[in-house]
């Protein structure tokens, strides 16, 4: 990472903030690239002791970013700080659902212990799928700052991509099962993911350019 990066100005983030609200999906990316740090850890404190061992914040953290690219046109731009409110509402919101979720099922011992660093586990292995060089000096992407960009690459995705995406490699679900749930055929759906896995690869190459300048 370069020892001449700096935060966006606040002028920036409102250029940013304005564009993304119009339809900017890039713009967006920067947003979410810049706030990553902040709302991992307004999610690690919502979870707290009580769920950590339940929840993850990276799960989450992904599911609102799928969100806050489908409801972004609902933003308005009111302040530096607004973006950041607006995306822990959404959060929060999230928060809400996987808590309302543990509290109808019976304690499970082993889906705990999963749920504790599944997700985390899950979404490092799909970034060295897509960046296998990942751990050389050329990628200027710390890991925190590498997961908090797939995340918000995979949020981008169309939605047959993302969803491949998901199956195969954050669930882990066999090919066979995913073809026959999406009525495809097996060399389809690998084409889809090789694809996919290519968009995101881009994705993170632009990531790893603006954490040089501004991580």
């Amino acid at each position: 990472m370069s020892s001449e990066s700096q935060a966006p100005s606040s002028q920036t983030i409102e250029a940013w903030c304005v564009q993304a609200s119009g339809g900017d999906q890039s713009a967006l990316e920067k947003l979410l690239w810049a706030h990553h740090a902040r709302l991992l850890g307004f999610a690690r404190r919502k979870i707290g002791v009580d769920w950590q061992s339940k929840i993850d914040p990276e799960d989450i953290l992904q599911e609102a970013y799928i969100d806050i690219f489908s409801t972004i046109g609902d933003f308005s731009y009111c302040g530096e700080d607004s973006f950041y409110r607006w995306a822990t509402r959404i959060v929060d919101h999230r928060f809400i659902d996987h808590a309302r979720h543990w509290r109808r099922r019976k304690r499970d011992t082993a889906r705990e212990v999963h749920a504790a660093g599944g997700a985390s586990s899950a979404h490092q292995s799909l970034l060295e799928r897509c960046l296998p060089n990942l751990s050389t000096p050329s990628v200027a992407l710390r890991r925190e700052d590498a997961l908090g960009a797939l995340m918000a690459c995979l949020a981008r995705l169309p939605d047959d991509y993302r969803l491949v995406v998901q199956r195969l490699y954050l669930q882990q679900e066999p090919l066979s099962a995913v073809a026959a749930e999406l009525n495809r055929s097996e060399d389809a759906v690998r084409r889809l993911a090789g694809r996919a896995l290519e968009r995101l690869a881009r994705c993170l190459g632009r990531a790893s350019r603006y954490l040089s300048t501004h991580g």
